[in-house]
């Protein structure tokens, strides 16, 4: 009942023009005052792409790269958690269905940190067509929040799985065990780089990670 009504309010957004606009943005997103549920679809396409935010709830790390998706195709949807720890499943579950509502035929999860965890805690359920976990381990411990070993048997896979390699937030070897226990296919990437999660974006690794990314996902593009 609670992930309807999610879904009631972003309808309900859309009908009333509280979304921004479905083409790719010159400026940065929304800031931070907006309400927890607020949300930038960018593109169009039958084929949509969700990327989930780390801890810290900032989406602002995506703008670069959901524009980039959207030229080639692909509907692309930002969006914050109401509460990260406490309701970051349900609202990707509720932004899957959105864009499912939107038409979507096929989906890809991306995410990072705490938005890797919730991925991967979905993606099986969602029939994800592909997923990426960046910087995600298995378990935050002191919130009891974790992937079950059920939940990772379930990656529809292909699932690329991305660590920097000196990560402080999330150790290198936590990330790598996440991969380990995917199923396959699988696919693992690392970058010379303490910046954790979608930071990477910012860094002089940025341009490669971007790349990392498109290439992993065209086999999803959209026809035409």
């Amino acid at each position: 009942m609670r992930r309807l009504l999610l879904i009631c309010l972003l309808l309900t957004l859309t009908a009333c023009g509280g979304t921004p606009p479905t083409t790719a943005p010159s400026q940065p997103g929304p800031s931070q005052t907006e309400s927890p549920q607020a949300f930038r679809v960018y593109g169009s396409g039958t084929t949509a792409v969700v990327l989930s935010n780390m801890g810290d709830n900032d989406r602002t790390p995506w703008d670069g790269f959901a524009p980039v998706l959207a030229a080639r195709g692909y509907t692309v949807l930002t969006y914050r958690y109401r509460e990260p720890l406490r309701t970051a499943v349900e609202d990707l579950q509720a932004a899957i269905a959105f864009v499912k509502s939107r038409g979507a035929t096929k989906l890809a999860l991306v995410g990072a940190s705490l938005g890797g965890m919730a991925t991967a805690k979905v993606a099986g359920a969602a029939g994800a067509a592909a997923v990426v976990l960046m910087a995600c381990p298995l378990a935050i411990q002191e919130n009891d929040f974790r992937i079950t070993d059920q939940e990772l048997a379930a990656l529809p896979g292909p699932t690329l799985v991305i660590a920097s390699e000196r990560d402080g937030i999330v150790p290198f070897a936590a990330t790598r065990a996440v991969y380990d226990k995917a199923p396959e296919p699988k696919e693992f990437a690392s970058f010379p780089s303490d910046a954790h999660g979608v930071k990477l974006f910012a860094t002089e690794h940025g341009q490669a990670l971007q790349q990392r990314l498109v290439d992993f996902l065209t086999p999803l593009r959209p026809a035409g």
